[in-house]
This record gives C-alpha cells, sequence and structure tokens, in this order.
C-alpha cells in the first residue's frame, strides 16, 4: 500500500514538473486582436492632419486638417481567402459638424490572423502587429511591399517594427486612454537637427513612424513623418545653380489622433 501511495506522490508530482515547465516555456501573451475593435458599426473619429509640400516652395511644407471617421462595415474574405474586416473612411472640414459634410474618402481591410493583424490600406499589406506582445518582439512589418530603391515607395524599406509602452496610458488630445501600446514602426535621420536639415549644403533625410492602439479600441494614435532633402548645388562660379538654388525636399506625413470612439 505504501508503494502504491509512493508512486502515486512521484507520478503527481512528476505532472506538476511537466505543468510548470510548461508554463514557463509559453508564457501567456496577450492576443494581438485585443487591440482591434472588429464588429459591424465600431466608428472612431479622428483629427487627421495630412502633411504636403507647399505650392511654389522647394523646402517647406503645410498642414491641411480634416476630421476623419473610421466605420468597420462587414466581415468579407480578401483575395487570399481570408476572413476580414473592411473598414471605411471619411472626411469632412476639421470644424464641421454637419453629418452631411462626409465624403468617402478610402477603403481599407484588417485581417486578423492567428499570429497578428494585417491590414491592406492602398493596395499596401502591413503586418501592423505580431504575436507575442512583448518588449523584445522585432518584426519587419513592411515585407509584402515593394520598396525598390527609387521607387515611390523606396521610404517603407527595411522598417523594423517593436512594441514599447505595453499596458500604459496614452493621450491622444488631453484625456488619457488606458491599457494601450505603441507599435515604433521606423525612426531613422542623416544630418537632421530639430526635424530639418542641419546642413543645407549637405544631404539629410527623416523617416519616423509610430502607432497606437487601445484594447478593445483600436488605432487612436498614429504619427509618420519622412522627407529627403537633396542639397543646393553650386556652378563653376560658386553661385547657386537652379533649379534648385536652396534645396530640394521631397515627402510628406499624416498624424491621426483619436477624438471620440463608439
Amino acid at each position: 500500500m505504501k508503494k502504491g501511495i509512493g508512486s502515486m506522490l512521484l507520478l503527481a508530482g512528476l505532472t506538476m514538473l511537466v505543468s510548470c515547465g510548461k508554463e514557463s516555456a509559453e508564457p501567456d501573451y496577450e492576443d494581438a486582436s485585443d487591440y482591434m475593435a472588429l464588429e459591424p458599426g465600431k466608428t472612431i473619429l479622428y483629427q487627421l492632419d495630412s502633411i504636403v509640400k507647399k505650392p511654389f516652395n522647394d523646402t517647406a511644407f503645410l498642414t491641411i486638417s480634416y476630421q476623419a471617421k473610421d466605420v468597420v462595415d462587414a466581415e468579407i474574405t480578401d483575395n487570399l481567402g481570408r476572413s476580414s474586416w473592411r473598414v471605411f473612411r471619411y472626411l469632412r472640414p476639421v470644424n464641421s459638424t454637419n453629418e452631411q459634410d462626409w465624403t468617402p474618402n478610402m477603403t481599407y481591410m484588417i485581417t486578423p490572423l492567428r499570429k497578428g493583424v494585417e491590414v491592406i490600406e492602398n493596395n499596401l499589406r502591413f503586418q501592423k502587429l505580431i504575436f507575442p506582445i512583448d518588449q523584445n518582439t522585432v518584426w519587419k512589418g513592411n515585407t509584402h511591399i515593394n520598396t525598390t530603391p527609387g521607387g515611390p515607395l523606396d521610404y517603407l524599406d527595411a522598417w523594423e517594427y517593436s512594441y514599447s509602452a505595453i499596458g500604459e496610458s496614452f493621450s491622444p488630445f488631453d484625456t488619457p486612454i488606458e491599457n494601450t501600446l505603441t507599435v515604433l514602426q521606423a525612426d531613422e535621420a542623416l544630418g537632421v537637427q530639430n526635424e530639418k536639415p542641419e546642413d543645407p549644403d549637405l544631404d539629410a533625410y527623416r523617416t519616423y513612424s509610430v502607432e497606437v492602439y487601445a484594447k478593445n479600441i483600436g488605432l487612436i494614435y498614429k504619427e509618420l513623418r519622412y522627407w529627403t532633402y537633396s542639397a543646393r548645388t553650386l556652378d563653376n562660379l560658386g553661385a547657386p545653380a537652379q533649379p534648385f538654388p536652396y534645396g530640394k525636399t521631397e515627402g510628406g506625413g499624416i498624424k491621426l489622433r483619436m477624438i471620440s470612439h463608439q
């Protein structure tokens, strides 16, 4: 009888060891899809600041602001046969309160997967979130995009996404939102000071992109800045050469801040 009890205790002890081993090998991470609220009618209202080149100026940018409204429409199947959610975006003047002012702007898709979340916008597929959500997780989120050097999308090349500020609060405006997740996508610079070219006689570039998601809400903040500066050139007499005597800057950006959601 004592032998039987001893065997049972040994077996129970081994079972507990195996169980503990499994727990340490596979920690209980959060699900990336928890940071996407995907149901028909889900609506997020934003202020969208679009950063574009200033007309008739080779180096300056200007900001044009709108209100943006993203509305989850329906669950559909994407061109790879996967279950996805279609989202409509509408724009209206930044100070408008008239519901009749909303005009369609774009349609994009959110695809929750077993190992993360993909978003397709303007026919570009981004791997926005990935499992596990941990500060040691790093991934290349733009690998499905053609970033050929010299092409229109080369600024998206080789971005390494990473998580930070997991579970912390974030304020798109004045009101803090709890349980958020920051995804740093790119932060590169050369010859830059105070977000401008440091020396007008030297080439420079800046690429910065970050997104913040809130649990059970979705995207609450996005900031993208990208530009390249080609230095001014001089003629044989040392005078500024045409057509860009003060250098030339190309690029743009966007800032998206959540106002409310329902």
